[in-house]
């Protein structure tokens, strides 16, 4: 196989890896890849070397693919493109690890601060906000050795701890994806 058959062999992948891109970008990022192979064949290199320099042409296209992903997630700040950004790195992003582990924290109080709330109506006596000796809990409690402290002021908390976990929610997904674009 002569140099220039490698070389658009490699291409034709790279291409493929970058069908998801739109295709004034895509066809750009392959001529411009074209542009710098040839450089390298001008200056001497073989195409085994100058392919090897940027290694398999799926990995290299993944880089073009995670930045379009990022800067689009990033212009519109949606939770769900964030989100969405976060879950797709964490196989490989300490950043998106520490992100997640937080929304599920602030998720957990999203939801379960309106359900304890959701459950006082039914059930008064064992839901709400528990401070014992050694405990302190949100939701249901059957244990008689601790008390709850909030009565139906539950409904107001309940309504704060939601719109608060929805707002570090949305802080921690904008961190993680500025972080995430530092790299």
């Amino acid at each position: 196989m002569t140099d220039d058959a490698r070389i658009e062999d490699w291409l034709r992948r790279m291409k493929w890896a970058l069908a998801r891109m739109p295709s004034p970008e895509r066809e750009d990022i392959l001529a411009e890849t074209r542009a710098h192979l040839r450089e390298r064949l001008d200056g001497g290199q073989n195409a085994e070397a100058a392919l090897a320099a940027l290694g398999p042409a799926d990995v290299y296209a993944r880089r073009f693919i995670d930045e379009m992903e990022l800067s689009n997630a990033l212009g519109s700040q949606r939770s769900s493109d964030l989100f969405r950004v976060v879950l797709r790195r964490l196989h490989r992003s300490l950043v998106a690890v520490v992100a997640f582990i937080a929304l599920l924290f602030l998720g957990a109080l999203g939801v379960g601060a309106p359900a304890t709330a959701i459950g006082k109506l039914f059930d008064p006596a064992h839901f709400g906000l528990w401070v014992g000796p050694y405990n302190f809990s949100l939701g249901y409690n059957s244990n008689p050795d601790i008390h709850e402290v909030l009565g139906n002021g539950i409904y107001p908390v309940a309504v704060v701890i939601t719109g608060l976990a929805w707002v570090l929610g949305r802080m921690v997904l904008l961190w993680a994806a500025r972080a995430i674009r530092g790299r």
